[in-house]
């Protein structure tokens, strides 16, 4: 830290947090964090930790589409974009669900799996194994994405209304609200037709069914 003249310093920064799986009967929590701590782990404050350190967080922000689909919805991953002011910065990575994202259940899609990038001063990106060390230079950044939570249920189920509101907050894409939820927008809008998509859900839902002539018949011998 050059403010302190060169003195070394050290902390271990939570700021990115994963989403939350969805249950049977709600949405995944946002700020879920770690299944381990029970609710009780500790974020740190970005004005905080770059009034106490040479560092800068470039961006913190919740990631589009990214938690699984489902009646009930993962919640979205986290992005954080982090690098030094001046001096390099040494950072050590540890970050789990990289290979195996969350999975949905009984119908529901996984969540975005976890990825960390180094960006280089020219804004090129490369990729990083989920466990490495790393030193930044100014001008350098790290960008980590935690994972999404995993999807309940089928996504052709979601309440409509719940549907809207996450298009609108930006945590489902209109694309991802198209493919995964069956869901038809008014032209031009981000305003769901809710006649026309539930029409195209039962037609989906229809043609998913086996035909009666196509049902295989059993005899069975006394």
């Amino acid at each position: 830290d050059w403010r302190r003249d060169g003195a070394p310093y050290v902390n271990q920064l939570i700021l990115g947090v994963n989403g939350g799986p969805a249950s049977a009967r709600s949405d995944g929590w946002v700020m879920y964090g770690l299944p381990v701590v029970g609710g009780l782990q500790y974020r740190d404050s970005i004005e905080l930790d770059e009034l106490k350190h040479p560092m800068l967080v470039r961006s913190l922000r919740l990631v589009a589409g990214s938690g699984g689909a489902g009646r009930f919805r993962g919640a979205p991953a986290c992005e954080l974009v982090i690098g030094p002011r001046r001096d390099p910065m040494t950072v050590v990575i540890p970050c789990d669900m990289q290979e195996n994202p969350p999975r949905g259940v009984r119908g529901g899609s996984a969540g975005a799996a976890a990825e960390t990038w180094q960006i280089a001063t020219d804004g090129s990106q490369t990729r990083l194994p989920n466990f490495t060390t790393v030193t930044l230079r100014a001008g350098e950044w790290l960008r980590g994405l935690d994972n999404g939570g995993g999807g309940y249920g089928d996504p052709k189920e979601r309440d409509l209304s719940r549907l809207q509101h996450d298009v609108r907050e930006k945590w489902v894409t209109k694309r991802q609200a198209e493919e995964d939820y069956g869901a038809v927008f008014v032209q031009g809008s981000d305003q769901i037709d809710f006649a026309a998509t539930m029409s195209k859900r039962s037609a989906t839902s229809s043609s998913k069914a086996i035909p009666l002539s196509q049902h295989h018949s059993m005899q069975v011998e006394q």
